[in-house]
């Protein structure tokens, strides 16, 4: 299974290098566009890590401790809304139930959440039906770059 750690300072080199081998995938699938994590630089990694309305954890093979990625969201506005703004795995640790797993134990560590948000492309039907099978519902399209478009989803939490 995976492990869901805060992730330090420390991690960031590592996360980088994770996050890229990641998303380089869709650089190559779609051109370069902005707001690809591929193209996030050091320093930003180690702002993501140590921003006080933010959460970033470095998930990690449990059988041998090694990152294989890692996740990023922050407070929109309020504590009760956050948006999902990075959420990687290495490839050979996709599909396997680790990314709903990872997302749930998010869930359960925010009881105060009432509302997630979380961007991705829209031609990446996989990762719009996975979101969609946690609960969330598209709210937005928007095109980007030369025909990407992004979907936004929201899951709404009732208390």
């Amino acid at each position: 299974m995976v492990k869901m750690l805060k992730a330090l300072e420390s991690d960031a080199e590592k996360l980088l290098e994770i996050q890229q081998k990641a998303f380089i995938v869709y650089s190559q699938k779609y051109g370069d566009f902005d707001s690809n994590p591929y193209h996030m630089d050091l320093h930003r990694m180690q702002f993501n890590i140590k921003y006080r309305y933010g959460q970033y954890y470095k998930l990690l093979d449990s059988n041998d401790d090694k990152i294989i990625g890692g996740l990023f969201c922050f407070e929109l506005d309020q504590k009760e809304i956050l948006k999902i703004a990075q959420f990687y795995l290495l490839e050979p640790y996709q599909h396997l139930g680790y990314g709903t797993y990872v997302l749930n134990k998010l869930f359960e560590l925010n009881p105060q959440v009432k509302n997630w948000y979380v961007d991705t492309i829209m031609q990446e039907e996989y990762n719009v039906e996975f979101y969609k099978h946690l609960g969330f519902e598209v709210i937005d399209e928007e095109e980007e770059h030369e025909g990407l478009s992004f979907v936004t989803l929201l899951k709404k939490i009732d208390k």
